[in-house]
């Protein structure tokens, strides 16, 4: 094991005479300032979880034009399925991290500057609500953090952070093939006390087909993306207010099949010197359209209109009296039609400094949800943290995670294809148990590397059960599955010196098991790698590079989704201090890859060509 030559060596190591000064810390982006692994403001290295950072720069640069394909850079990162949410269904959008349990109700909580992102009634993530040019950065903490955020963050959390109020406007036009046009803005400013942020972002494509041309009937047309959204918030001194408007409109790949999906929200934040506070009221309406087709694909019947208007609030409460000290409370309410479901929260954190090498990490959290009836959900967690050296940093923890069922599962019943899958209002918590041990090596500013193992216990999580297979329906029901390992390795390399190039790896081995029957769950390739080679100067050119290794598409482990390697470029080349024009690819070999089999296989995304300017006045 990895682990026990670095515990050994860290134990081996005489202690340091003095603290490094700041001139003499090693400088590089692994000193990044983050905030969602203890809900306050630390670096980096000092976070007893494992925490990576998507830049304002790294997401500028993707080959990728939507968040979720830019943050499929972190390996573990993934949807339900492997398809973009360009072109998927919002209910298969769910998010998950290190292979915990994929489905498309996320078991991992999305974040925006620290109100829930998840969609209140379904649990999957609207990944372009937010303009691009809105965002600073994206924090993604892996392992579960529930003993923090409650239900949802058994898996960890991902949270989206806004960009700053200084005086900038920025435009981003872009056309592509597939009659790609893409136009994102943003504005703001800061005088005296108050200041401003608006941004809002347009996108339409004509879209893709999904399925292959040699499979495809007359009900068969390109699954395709429209969608506008705004987002601005006024601040004035420690106070602000923000809306939130999004609209979308999606074709998913056959002329019945259609969703639109309406989401309006306001919020607010007010900070003292010790406190935080944040309140929203969220409404949505997700309007959706089924339909069975005929095995030759020559026609296709209406089978279910469904409309689902629902309405989310919620607010949470911090006090950090001292810096070690956290307690907060949080409340969240969802309604559809005549059901009702309240989740409620109280934490605390306290982190003990035993030496100037070892920090201690002790928290707890009380969560009540209502569901038939009202449940309690205990969670704790613990964390360590040990600067070995001043190149070495070692780091375990182990916790508790726990999910309440939506009202999505528990009422809802879908078909995707001829697969009917019917609801179930018995469904109880989904909870993990899990640990993690890890080491950050960095023995200089432009040199880091992550190595961390990981082990879950995850009882009772809700999956898609086949209770039949026929030759024109399979049949599956909601159900809690029992107990399932998730064990693992992830590794990250970056290397960013003083010369124009840097490199970025990531790996991911996540070996999962149902204890009941021994299969592995469906949608978790077991190995992910992915990589990113960056030239910086005259211009900026990015390749990246993504594999992905076999996976299930069921739960009994008989349809297989065959591996498959992307390759993604970029090119941008400034014209003065403000311009600048780019080029890009995705699927740059123009593979063809399976995201779904329903039976029938549907692809991803083929060879996208876009090219655009950007202005950026400040």
């Amino acid at each position: 094991m990895l682990w026990l030559p670095l515990t050994l060596l860290a134990l081996l190591t005489p202690p340091q005479e003095k603290e490094p000064s700041d001139e003499e810390a090693p400088k590089g982006s692994h000193e990044t300032v983050v905030v969602t692994a203890s809900r306050q403001e630390q670096p980096l290295l000092e976070s007893t979880a494992l925490v990576t950072v998507l830049s304002r720069e790294d997401l500028r640069e993707s080959p990728a034009l939507v968040l979720d394909d830019a943050l499929r850079q972190i390996p573990g990162f993934s949807l339900f399925r492997r398809s973009s949410s360009m072109i998927s269904h919002p209910t298969t959008q769910g998010v998950s991290l290190r292979g915990i349990g994929p489905s498309g109700t996320s078991r991992t909580l999305v974040l925006f500057d620290g109100i829930p992102w998840n969609d209140p009634f379904g649990g999957w993530v609207y990944w372009n609500r937010i303009p691009r040019t809105a965002l600073e950065s994206v924090e993604v903490v892996r392992g579960a953090t529930s003993p923090l955020y409650g239900s949802t963050a058994l898996g960890g959390t991902i949270q989206l952070r806004p960009a700053r109020n200084q005086r900038r406007l920025e435009v981003r036009g872009v056309l592509g093939d597939h009659r790609y046009a893409d136009l994102d803005l943003a504005a703001s400013d800061k005088k005296g006390n108050w200041g401003y942020l608006a941004a809002a972002r347009i996108l339409d494509t004509d879209g893709f087909y999904i399925v292959d041309e040699a499979l495809r009937g007359e009900v068969d047309t390109p699954a395709n993306s429209r969608f506008e959204t705004f987002f601005g918030r006024v601040s004035y001194k420690r106070f602000h207010v923000g809306v939130n408007t999004f609209r979308e409109r999606r074709s998913n790949g056959t002329r019945l099949q259609q969703n639109n999906s309406r989401i309006a929200l306001l919020e607010t934040g007010v900070e003292g010197d010790t406190w935080q506070g944040r309140f929203y009221v969220q409404s949505g309406l997700f309007k959706n359209t089924f339909s069975r087709i005929l095995p030759d694909r020559s026609q296709e019947f209406v089978t279910a209109r469904q409309e689902f208007p629902t309405l989310g609030t919620g607010g949470s409460l911090t006090w950090n009296p001292r810096g070690q000290l956290l307690v907060g409370a949080d409340w969240r309410r969802v309604s559809w039609q005549d059901r009702v479901q309240n989740l409620a929260g109280l934490f605390v954190q306290q982190t003990l400094p035993v030496h100037n090498r070892l920090d201690v990490q002790l928290g707890a959290r009380t969560d009540w949800w209502q569901g038939r009836t009202t449940e309690t959900s205990l969670n704790p967690r613990l964390g360590i943290l040990l600067r070995s050296a001043r190149w070495l940093t070692l780091r375990s923890s182990a916790y508790r995670g726990f999910r309440a069922p939506t009202l999505n599962e528990l009422y809802r019943p879908f078909r995707v294809g001829n697969v009917l899958t019917a609801e179930n209002p018995d469904l109880g918590e989904e909870h993990l148990w899990g640990g993690e041990l890890g080491a950050d090596l960095h023995p200089s500013g432009s040199v880091l590397v992550r190595i961390n193992g990981f082990w879950n216990s995850l009882r009772d999580p809700v999956g898609n059960a086949t209770l039949s297979v026929g030759p024109r329906f399979i049949q599956r029901q909601r159900r809690n599955l029992g107990q399932v390992s998730v064990r693992g390795l992830e590794l990250e390399t970056a290397l960013e010196g003083d010369t124009p190039w840097s490199l970025r790896m990531g790996y991911l081995h996540s070996r999962t098991e149902v204890r009941e029957t021994g299969l592995q769950l469906p949608q978790v390739p077991r190995h992910q790698v992915t990589t990113e080679v960056r030239y910086d100067a005259p211009f900026t050119a990015s390749l990246q590079g993504r594999w992905v290794a076999d996976q299930f598409e069921d739960d009994r482990n008989t349809m297989v989704l065959d591996r498959f390697f992307l390759l993604g470029a970029s090119v941008r080349k400034p014209l003065g201090e403000s311009l600048e024009v780019f080029l890009a690819v995705e699927n740059l070999l123009d593979r063809d890859y399976v995201v779904r089999l329903t039976p029938l296989p549907s692809l991803g995304i083929p060879r996208l060509i876009y090219a655009g300017i950007q202005l950026r006045l400040r």
